[in-house]
């Protein structure tokens, strides 16, 4: 089987480069050769071969300094480097070593130890290859979920929970967070003790805490199974009458109304259906709402709209039917 390694051979020796030449050429390597490290590092700047069969003795940049160059280029630094020495030579094996080479052939040159050995670093060099080329896309591959947790994280706006058997949490989107903070101030991004109780201890699939105006509510969406994680939901509602206190952020009666719902925890959709009005009327209202707050997001308009309505100061001069925290 035709070979598609090309193996560069850097000697001033024409003896041994017709060698090198002919052996590697009959093994069906593709071979180049230079007669100088200087002409060596020249051709470098445009080759790229699988490996360099390097001797050290060379007239003006001997192979030392060859090996250092090419390890210090970042293009180059990877490929193998087999240095040429003459034998019992061990001082010239050992500055190989330092240099970056990764073996070495004693002179004279013995064809099949040179085949033995520049197979056996080639093959050693592919798997290396391999393993470089699996763990990019690990990486990347961990980049995009990191990405996408974040984006989730960021953009969903209901409070989701994913707690393992221990009470660790091993997600929450942004919401979530936002509502155990509020609730539970202390429990500084962990699974407030009394969630964490209510998992292990209650055969209950809801639990509720109030606060003033407020309750926070947590429901088990999935997973019940002892030592498995589990699927919190979490929302918070206000037991309030009218979202006119909504009004002091200078939004209309209707806009105060649709932020009143997304503080909720409400859908668009759901918003529409319960103020009887079209879905992009909704929508169209809400981004005048997140222009007139300042804000990006519907997370960040709700919480301003918490801290009005969790004042105390809601009015029940306008009555709303009220809609029980969906599951």
């Amino acid at each position: 089987m035709k070979s598609a390694a090309t193996i560069l051979v850097v000697d001033d020796t024409p003896e041994n480069l017709a060698l090198l030449f002919d052996v590697l050429g009959a093994a069906e390597f593709e071979v180049l050769v230079a007669e100088s490290g200087e002409i060596a590092l020249e051709r470098m700047e445009v080759l790229a071969p699988d490996l360099i069969l390097l001797d050290v003795r060379l007239p003006g940049v001997d192979g030392f300094e060859v090996c250092h160059a090419l390890k210090k280029d970042p293009a180059h630094r990877n490929i193998p480097v087999i240095i040429l020495t003459a034998m019992h030579e061990t001082r010239d094996t050992v500055a190989g070593f330092a240099a970056g080479a990764v073996d070495y052939l004693c002179k004279p040159i013995e064809p099949e130890e040179v085949l033995a050995r520049v197979r056996t670093h080639l093959e050693l060099r592919k798997l290396q290859q391999t393993l470089e080329a699996r763990n990019r896309r690990l990486s990347a591959e961990i980049q995009r979920r990191r990405a996408a947790e974040r984006q989730i994280e960021q953009s969903l706006d209901i409070g989701v929970m994913v707690v393992d058997a221990t009470g660790k949490v091993e997600f929450a989107t942004k919401r979530a967070w936002d509502l155990v903070e509020r609730y539970f101030p202390e429990a500084v991004h962990g699974l407030p003790p009394e969630i964490a109780t209510w998992l292990v201890d209650s055969k209950t699939m809801e639990w509720r805490q109030r606060s003033g105006a407020g309750e926070l509510i947590a429901r088990i969406q999935a997973g019940t199974t002892p030592g498995e994680s589990c699927l919190l939901r979490l929302e918070e509602h206000i037991e309030l009458q009218s979202p006119q206190p909504l009004e002091k952020l200078g939004l209309t009666p209707r806009e105060a109304e649709i932020l009143y719902w997304l503080a909720q925890g409400k859908s668009s959709p759901e918003i529409a259906a319960i103020l009887n009005t079209a879905l992009n009327t909704v929508k169209k209202h809400a981004q005048n709402i997140y222009q007139k707050l300042d804000v990006d997001n519907r997370t960040a308009a709700a919480l301003r709209a918490m801290e009005i309505l969790q004042s105390g100061e809601a009015g029940a001069d306008k009555p709303l039917k009220t809609l029980p925290p969906q599951g």
